[in-house]
Order: C-alpha cells, then structure tokens, then sequence
C-alpha cells in the first residue's frame, strides 16, 4: 500500500460525513498508518541491524538486551481489579485497559513505544502512566523496560521522565523527534550490510516523507575536513573565491 501512495496509484476513498480523500492525505491523517509503514519495516532487518539503528536512537548499547524476540502494535494491557496508589492519580477506576503503539520484545527487556505524528497531537503525561502501568501487569513484562515517546514532546518531557522514573524504577525512558529519527537512519555511522536492508530503510524513508519529514541537511564536516586535507594556501578565502594581497 506504501508503494500505491508513493506513486500515486492508490484510488481516493470516502469516509462518512466527509468528502472523497485521497490516500495520501488519509496516510497524514492517522497517525496508526505511520506507526504500522515504519516500525513494521523497522522489524525486518536483521538484528545485528535493529540493534544499531536502536542503539544509535536510543544512545544505549541494545546489544545487552538480549535477542529479539516480536514487535507487537496496539497490544491490550489490562489493568488489575486494584489500582495501586503510586499511579491512582492517572488511571482512574473507569479505566479498563491500555493500548500503547508499539511493544518490541527482547530476552530481557522491553521497549514500549508512543507515537505522535509529526503534525498531530502532543505527548502526554497521563497516557504514558498507564501504559507503563498495563505493560507491568502484563504477560509482556521483562525484568527492564525502555519507554519511548516519538514525537512532538512536550518542553517538560524530561521532567516528567523524572517523575516516572521514581514510579517506574526499572524503566529508563527516551524522547525523540521525527526529524532526528530520519537523520539518524539516513545517515548511518556505519553502512547498511545489504541492498535488502537499504531497501528496508528506503521504504522507511519514505514513510516519514508523507508526513513532511523531509531530508536533514547534510553537515559541512566531510567537505570541511576535505579541504584542510589540501593544504590550500592560507591566504586563499573559502568563502570569496580570491587570495588575498
């Protein structure tokens, strides 16, 4: 269906009480589109790859989480007949379940990812307590958790981080902005081990460029470290093109 959208072939569809819209503007809209094209892509490369990719996100070393095990998306995390009281201000006895957008499952710990869209709505604080909270009275669960919440943060995330930290001890938490995420896998530190995971990481690309995630500018280190390699005259101006006299 990526690839339909991609090249304009797939046909625009009515949804009620609106008029017909096309694909692509439907793939912008949901921010479930997005999570399912990129992080279900993600889980089709090799581990030696998933790992490097999440290690370079996240800024940990993935390699002592052990093997990967699934990804899951939208998984249903019940709560128990209690609430206890370290997180009873944020899930309320109304409450029933909770529904985060990704789970990836390793032999010791978890990662449970929160996605917001590039333009849609803003992280929140209440929503991540309970789904840390689900993921903890789940069958899910791992002797460690890392949360990530991907997209439009909130300037008080990393105080929030703190205060479900003391919650949450054994979560270790991360928040990122698309625009990182597509810089980072665009331009890897090391290159892709095959055309099949470069395909992988297109397709990925890809995804992010319907949502106007467009491609970071380059950095001036590789052409900066060039020209100090020449030994240019050190009269010569980079930047008018002429020596001075």
């Amino acid at each position: 269906m990526l690839q339909a959208i991609l090249n304009g072939k797939a046909r625009r569809v009515s949804l009620p009480g609106e008029e017909t819209l096309s694909w692509h503007s439907i793939f912008q809209r949901y921010e479930d589109l997005l999570t399912a094209a990129f992080w279900g892509r993600m889980s089709y490369l090799s581990d030696a790859s998933l790992q490097t990719v999440l290690t370079s996100l996240l800024g940990v070393d993935v390699k002592n989480w052990g093997a990967f095990e699934s990804i899951a998306f939208w998984p249903k995390y019940n709560f128990p007949p209690t609430i206890s009281t370290h997180v009873a201000e944020w899930v309320s006895k109304e409450d029933r379940y909770a529904e985060p957008d990704v789970i990836l499952k390793f032999t010791h710990t978890a990662l449970l990812i929160e996605v917001k869209p590039p333009a849609g709505g803003q992280q929140y604080k209440q929503q991540w307590y309970k789904e840390i909270y689900g993921w903890q009275n789940s069958e899910d669960k791992k002797p460690a958790l890392h949360f990530l919440a991907l997209g439009n943060l909130p300037e008080k995330h990393s105080a929030w981080f703190a205060e479900l930290k003391h919650n949450f001890p054994e979560a270790t938490f991360h928040g990122l902005e698309w625009r990182t995420v597509r810089e980072k896998i665009q331009y890897p530190e090391t290159a892709w081990a095959s055309q099949q995971e470069r395909r992988i990481i297109q397709d990925c690309l890809n995804a992010l460029a319907l949502y106007k995630v467009s491609s970071p500018l380059q950095s001036w280190q590789p052409l900066l470290d060039y020209l100090s390699s020449q030994y240019l005259p050190t009269t010569f101006s980079f930047f008018t093109g002429n020596h001075h006299v």
